[in-house]
């Protein structure tokens, strides 16, 4: 049993909103149990000094693990040199060259400090592009907290959505002009998402997808035909990598699915462990970021730690690690087997189940029907997954109910690890009856909401 970080703690909750670093999804979540203290390769460590297996990886950034040596060292080089300089430096010019390498849409590279603000970007590029005003995203995706387009997440409360295209916020606080802003298609979906976009395609600035979104399998048919649309009503289409980007493939979702957008947003994986975003693409969308262009062809966009060295050299050199083609064969088995184990585990249990994910990106739902999109893993047993993500820490596992990942150091030991964690979980969920009584449970509110609606 984990031991509980009790004045730590203390203090957070004196300080600190909730003692947490986020306030997400429509359940409050209760005290944390215990404080991490450091992380190495696939492990944390508590201030207890109890070990962890990591397979959130910081919502899976650290593709190469905590506390990587090699961009630790060089990040230590770095520091000596300096850590900000408000000016482009060798370790962003260098960054950039290998991005433009490896990823292929990237004809032009502009280095931010997350995802969120790569997203920012990308919706103000689009707009001055097409000179119109409409995103388009989709049900359950995430592109960073931003007001623009913190609509529909899976961080929402879908029982308040409003049909499609109709966007509905997922915050208070957030102007209610932005409503105006935006259309909502459903994931995996094309025969509708076609019928949107062509009602609004003269309205329509740009088109932003997860390609794998949320952990879903993606239907390959689906992107090549939001690709093909969009193409051919001059709508840019953004791919979000932030999840995908350099987790996939070193080319990402684009080289994964061979299906190249017009421009694409980075973050997490590709900093490895430090923070970072990119927004990515062709010269002619990405010349509206050249100073030089004149007033009517370039958008505002600066920030004090834009292209710094740090998480430059960070970036740099996770990437040159990437190109290792062993590594992506490594985090792709590890998925692979991941995936194997847990079916049988679950069919142990006589559990329901649909697997999905793709890659190194693992993602389950117990249910007996297919999971395509958000509104499916919305009819799926989630009381489970919670009970699951209870038990796994006291089994020493940071990893909620689902959407594992991993990194270059989770190897067959790793995996034994958390195999013995999640049928431990499982025998104790069932040993108290919660099992059987989560799809009771489920069976009443799938009742409920049918009745409903």
């Amino acid at each position: 049993m984990i031991k509980k970080s009790t004045n730590l703690i203390k203090k957070a909750s004196k300080y600190i909103p909730g003692a947490s670093y986020y306030t997400a999804g429509q359940n409050v979540p209760g005290l944390p149990e215990f404080i991490l203290d450091r992380g190495n390769g696939a492990y944390v460590y508590t201030t207890k000094n109890e070990k962890m297996l990591d397979v959130t990886l910081a919502h899976s950034s650290l593709i190469l693990g905590h506390n990587n040596p090699k961009i630790s060292n060089a990040v230590k080089n770095q520091i000596d040199k300096g850590s900000a300089f408000t000016n482009i430096t060798e370790p962003a010019i260098e960054l950039s060259e290998i991005m433009s390498k490896t990823i292929p849409c990237a004809e032009k590279i502009r280095l931010v400090n997350s995802g969120t603000e790569a997203s920012i970007l990308a919706t103000r590029i689009v707009r001055a592009y097409t000179g119109k005003n409409l995103i388009l995203k989709f049900e359950g995706a995430y592109h960073g907290f931003a007001d623009n387009l913190l609509f529909n997440t899976n961080y929402g409360n879908s029982k308040n959505w409003n049909d499609y295209p109709i966007p509905t916020p997922d915050s208070i606080g957030m102007p209610k002009t932005l409503n105006e802003e935006i259309l909502i298609a459903p994931y995996n979906d094309l025969k509708q998402t076609k019928k949107i976009i062509l009602k609004y395609r003269s309205e329509i600035a740009g088109i932003i997808i997860e390609p794998v979104m949320r952990g879903l399998e993606t239907d390959q048919s689906f992107l090549e035909g939001i690709r093909k649309i969009s193409s051919k009503e001059n709508i840019p289409l953004i791919f979000d990598e932030v999840i995908t980007g350099y987790r996939l493939s070193l080319g990402g979702a684009q080289e994964f699915f061979r299906i190249k957008p017009d421009i694409a947003i980075y973050g997490k994986a590709l900093g490895g462990g430090y923070p970072i975003g990119a927004i990515v693409g062709n010269e002619k969308i990405m010349n509206f970021l050249d100073p030089k262009s004149s007033d009517k062809n370039r958008i505002f966009s600066i920030g004090s730690f834009h292209s710094n060295p740090i998480s430059s050299i960070a970036a740099l050199t996770c990437i040159s690690e990437l190109q290792n083609p062993q590594n992506y064969n490594k985090l792709n088995e590890f998925g692979d087997s991941l995936r194997a184990e847990l079916s049988h585990i679950f069919s142990q249990y006589k559990i329901p189940y649909f697997m999905t994910g793709t890659g190194s990106i693992v993602e389950f739902f117990f249910t007996s029907k297919s999971v395509l999109n958000y509104r499916d893993t919305l009819h799926t047993n989630l009381k489970l997954k919670s009970l699951l993500s209870i038990q796994l820490p006291k089994n020493f596992i940071v990893g909620g109910g689902g959407r594992f990942t991993s990194s270059i150091f989770h190897e067959k030991k790793e995996l034994d690890w958390l195999l013995e964690g999640i049928n431990n979980s499982l025998r104790e969920i069932n040993s108290s009856g919660e099992l059987e009584k989560s799809f009771e449970q489920n069976q009443d509110s799938l009742a409920s909401a049918t009745k409903m609606g």
